[in-house]
């Protein structure tokens, strides 16, 4: 007999209302159920809706944003219209959320021990059992004593419990650490042991291996599996990597413009994409058995404004398949077989899935110059509590020459942030040298450092917190020119509208400040910023692992070309391999502060010789289901 839906969304509609007085559509008439023990993924572009709607479920929404009609049923009840006492009770006691960023998730000033004894004394009494859980049978055990609210030491005993259960060593000594003593993957398992203090029934997980390495990634898809195997928590994974959803889920739940485009089974829907837009993002995703030199094929265009009326389909614009009528009449999400729908009207009178693309096309690159930049035997130590030191990069050599691209992978605290703060001399080294066009400038005098730090310029990885929210984009990108000197003031302006149509930008949008921006283009601010010096390295520090794959690919495009047309010397690091291979003339692997391996990206990636090489490419997960045959990297996407 099929059990009755635990979570069953209706209708879903959300708005809010924006700075200048208009009704903003976040999300249009989505709907979707889940089951006890079932994963859901839901995909789609930055802006598409999905942590909005994940947020609409439990009423968290931030701002003017509400629920503007439909239901969310749990277990029959609909926590859209119940009362804000109900919905304190239903929060991370039925329904547990996992956020992105464990660093804002987490209060700096509190240890581990109090951020679950917190969990656990709000929740800690809860009887899980529900009527409709005696009805199906589907309950789960009572409460355990560990969660007794008034029980100290039981609280925390449940705490450890919880710690060693998602993977952190030493829970004893770590439970009295704060969020800063720890790796970002272990953050983000201490984000899970407080969203499972609760015990919940649903797990919203939004984003929760984004900026992971491939690794720990791989141990907290596991470690989410073993969770709604064993314990049948339904679990909402929302993300932008292809391959988690085919590495993770049973279903996928595709979103463009506020609304769901697509849905289906996960086999389904990644192997034969019936929407152009969803084999637009799976055309867009990086695969690890791509060559180095395939270019990534990212959407064209940008989503669509949902402040303003939609007249037809909300993807028309950025088609390559759209009629005359998609720009006139809303497509209805139309089942299509008997598992899958898709809200597109020529797809509803097609029997067939969307053709495969052309293979993709090889980058043009010319071969690599002289040396410009040299690493030997590069030493750093950092102090820790006790006076104990940690040794983060331990007689590190590279080389890298000029139009090159030197790709650096490992794992979290393997090295790499390290490697760029030293090479761009913002860190200083404590042993070996660095040398630039041959010159020693490990230890530069200060007129020497300010003209190193003209040659050596770094694109951070977040592009939220890189750019001073305080300035325009025009003054973040004229303040190299300034601090150099590189270009007289009367013809800053039109250097920085020159930088600015180098990275694709308007460049009437000098005016504008960062937050009017999305991320892709918070990044491309960045990159002109660091172009604005004219430097012949550029130092990329996880550049691309907070955009989604179709926003990534026009990064990574971009930052392709400039490399052609400026001649620079890139140092590329990434947790993504397939994003490395294909960027990357060279791969180094950094494990433990040292280089254990490094050779032609396409030899090191498909003969790697270190065992901690090989487990890393088995850790990447590829966009293909588990449960189906292995597609070609180019099956089941449209050139758009």
């Amino acid at each position: 007999m099929t059990t009755p839906p635990l979570l069953e969304v209706q209708g879903l509609d959300v708005g809010f209302t924006t700075p200048d007085g208009r009704p903003l559509h976040a999300v249009r008439d989505v709907s979707f159920t889940l089951r006890r023990g079932e994963t859901l993924a839901v995909v789609g572009e930055s802006g598409s809706g999905k942590s909005t709607t994940a947020l609409a479920l439990l009423r968290m929404l931030p701002g003017t944003g509400r629920i503007t009609g439909g239901s969310v049923l749990l277990d029959g009840e609909d926590l859209a219209t119940a009362t804000e006492d109900r919905l304190r009770e239903v929060r991370g006691a039925r329904i547990g959320m996992i956020f992105q960023d464990p660093m804002t998730a987490l209060n700096p000033v509190l240890t581990i021990g109090r951020h679950l004894d917190e969990v656990l004394r709000a929740h800690g009494d809860r009887d899980r059992t529900t009527a409709n859980d005696a009805g199906t049978g589907a309950g789960t055990s009572a409460r355990r004593p560990g969660g007794s609210r008034r029980d100290k030491a039981a609280r925390r005993a449940r705490a450890l419990e919880l710690l060693h259960l998602v993977g952190i060593p030493d829970p004893e000594r770590r439970l009295d650490d704060h969020p800063h003593q720890f790796s970002g993957g272990q953050r983000q398992r201490i984000l899970i042991a407080m969203a499972l203090a609760g015990e919940p029934d649903v797990l919203l997980a939004d984003e929760p291996t984004t900026a992971l390495d491939a690794t720990v990634q791989d141990q907290i898809l596991t470690l989410l599996g073993d969770l709604t195997r064993t314990t049948g928590t339904a679990l909402v994974l929302i993300t932008h990597n292809m391959g988690v959803v085919a590495r993770a889920c049973e279903r996928v739940l595709v979103m463009y413009g506020g609304t769901v485009v697509e849905d289906g089974p996960t086999a389904e829907v990644l192997t034969r994409p019936r929407h152009p837009y969803t084999a637009g993002l799976l055309a867009a995703v990086p695969r690890l058995s791509a060559p180095s030199g395939t270019r990534l094929t990212g959407i064209p265009g940008t989503p669509p404004d949902l402040s303003l009326p939609l007249a037809g389909c909300a993807f028309a614009a950025r088609c390559a398949l759209a009629e005359d009528r998609c720009h006139t009449t809303a497509p209805p999400l139309t089942a299509l077989t008997d598992t899958v729908r898709a809200a597109c009207l020529p797809a509803a009178e097609r029997a067939e899935p969307l053709p495969p693309p052309p293979p993709p096309a090889r980058i043009d690159r010319p071969a690599p110059g002289a040396v410009v930049l040299a690493a030997e035997g590069l030493r750093k130590t950092y102090r820790g509590r006790g006076r104990r030191t940690f040794t983060a990069l331990d007689g590190v050599s590279l080389t890298l020459a000029a139009g090159e691209t030197l790709g650096v992978v490992g794992e979290s605290g393997s090295g790499k942030s390290t490697l760029a703060r030293v090479l761009a001399h913002a860190h200083p080294s404590d042993g070996g040298r660095i040398l630039l066009d041959g010159q020693d400038v490990t230890r530069p005098g200060r007129a020497e450092l300010h003209a190193v730090r003209r040659r050596v310029q770094m694109v951070f990885q977040d592009p939220y917190a890189s750019l001073n929210p305080r300035m325009t984009v025009g003054e973040i990108v004229a303040e190299p020119l300034r601090a150099f000197g590189t270009v007289a003031p009367a013809e800053r302006a039109g250097r920085v509208a020159e930088l600015l149509r180098l990275v694709g930008l308007d460049p009437a949008a000098a005016d504008r400040h960062p937050r009017s921006f999305s991320g892709g283009q918070r990044q491309r601010v960045g990159i002109a910023r660091a172009l604005a010096p004219e430097p012949s390295v550029l130092i990329c520090d996880e550049p691309v692992s907070a955009l989604d794959v179709s926003v990534q690919a026009q990064i990574v495009g971009l930052l392709t070309d400039l490399q052609r047309d400026l001649g620079l010397a890139l140092v590329f690091i990434a947790h993504d391999l397939a994003v490395v291979r294909q960027v990357s003339h060279r791969i180094a692997v950094m494990h433990e502060g040292r280089i254990v391996e490094t050779g032609a990206a396409d030899e090191l990636c498909e003969r790697p010789r270190d065992p901690y090489t090989r487990a890393l490419l088995a850790a990447a997960p590829e966009p293909v289901p588990v449960t189906a045959a292995p597609v070609p990297a180019t099956a089941g996407a449209v050139s758009a």
